[in-house]
């Protein structure tokens, strides 16, 4: 979604093409199918309603110029409102509330001048590409849709790279209603793309009277709900009779650093009086990666299993071996299989000899802890996770604290 005005923006290409001569309706022009999926989506009195397959949702209010995001559930299904081209969002790692000003910069306007384009990364693409392509009518997921393919060229200080960021979007053509998107990176031969093919898929759209939805729904309030201080989430581990052993809000170790989202990053399970604690890896190249660290805590290590991994089903291959930990024996389980093994294309998960992932089993006082580290693998195949890894594992083991209650 942001991606779009942001590349737009440090490359200053926002679109104004010149008008062409109307084409018959079954065959738009690219300007055009935006007009028209711009139309669709702002209707008097209604609300587009999206829903994403990442679980990510959107509510637009063009009329009003208000609007309301849901995250994708890998991103923490944080919520943000927006007013006009001013984003308000939750900021999970420094727990604060921000506002972000998503207005177009320099003279030219884009495509679809309405802030609604920063909402929905379709209408983004439609907005500020520098060019679109109409590929016509095909199926897709079984579905019969129109094709669009939008172009932004890619510049690094102000000079071209020759990279070039495409989008394709998929439009039901009887509604105008965004169906799918896809983005990808072309670049040159020899060079390497930056980012991944990615493909989103628009399960629900819809228009909905906007008086069906609370009279709050697009306030800031709903965004404020979201602050939660970490000394209250830890709590939830205690109430279950846990001893909270943490890495503390933020660690900074020998590996890289780590930090613990306010919200969405601790959860407890009362009927198997088990907690987890889920840490991000703040990676200066690749920005806060989720998941990366996980310490589960319980009261039996007997009952701890690996990771689950959705692309995966089944026991997963492990190897075992004792190391020494915090003066006594603990147990290290290595992940057989590489990133490569998630059945992935090679754009999705590059070539890599990092393993899928790491665990450690230890028991500390009355409480079984597991510490599992996950590969991060950026498009060069590099792991940007320093502690999946024998050495990373037992520092975070080593540098496990009791969380004192407030």
């Amino acid at each position: 979604m942001g991606r779009w005005v942001v590349v737009a923006a440090v490359v200053l290409v926002l679109v104004c093409a010149a008008l062409v001569a109307c084409g018959e309706d079954d065959n738009p022009s690219g300007d055009e199918v935006a007009e028209r999926v711009a139309d669709a989506v702002r209707k008097p009195g209604m609300v587009y309603h999206s829903v994403a397959d990442d679980n990510s949702e959107v509510w637009i209010d063009a009329e009003n110029a208000v609007f309301r995001r849901r995250e994708a559930t890998s991103s923490g299904e944080l919520i943000s409102v927006g007013e006009g081209w001013v984003r308000t969002g939750f900021n999970a790692f420094d727990n604060k509330i921000e506002e972000e000003d998503t207005s177009p910069q320099g003279e030219l306007r884009p495509r679809i001048d309405d802030p609604m384009i920063t909402w929905l990364e379709a209408l983004g693409a439609l907005a500020f590409g520098r060019e679109i392509e109409v590929i016509g009518k095909t199926v897709s997921d079984g579905q019969e849709v129109l094709a669009v393919e939008t172009r932004v060229p890619i510049a690094a200080d102000g000079q071209p790279t020759g990279r070039t960021l495409v989008g394709r979007v998929e439009v039901d053509p009887d509604t105008y209603f965004p169906v799918a998107f896809e983005r990808r990176e072309e670049v040159p031969a020899e060079q390497t793309p930056s980012q991944a093919r990615v493909r989103i898929v628009y399960t629900t759209a819809e228009l909905i009277p906007r008086d069906t939805l609370p009279d709050d729904f697009f306030d800031k309030s709903v965004v404020e709900a979201q602050l939660l201080t970490t000394e209250e989430s830890i709590a939830k581990a205690r109430e279950i009779g846990l001893t909270p052993y943490w890495l503390g809000e933020v660690y900074d170790g020998a590996f890289g650093q780590l930090a613990l989202p306010p919200t969405d990053a601790v959860f407890t399970d009362t009927a198997n009086e088990s907690a987890e604690m889920h840490y991000a890896l703040i990676a200066p190249s690749a920005g806060p990666l989720l998941d990366a660290v996980v310490v589960r805590l319980g009261m039996d290590p007997n009952a701890f299993v690996p990771p689950q991994i959705t692309e995966l089903g089944g026991d997963l291959p492990e190897q075992p071996d004792d190391v020494s930990v915090r003066g006594g024996t603990a147990t290290i389980y290595t992940s057989i299989l590489s990133p490569a093994d998630l059945g992935c294309g090679e754009d999705e998960c590059p070539g890599s000899d990092a393993q899928l992932y790491r665990r450690l089993v230890l028991v500390i006082g009355d409480t079984a802890v597991q510490i599992e580290v996950m590969a991060r693998v950026d498009p060069n195949g590099v792991d940007l996770n320093g502690y999946n890894s024998v050495a990373g594992l037992t520092a975070l083991a080593e540098a496990l604290t009791e969380a004192m209650a407030p």
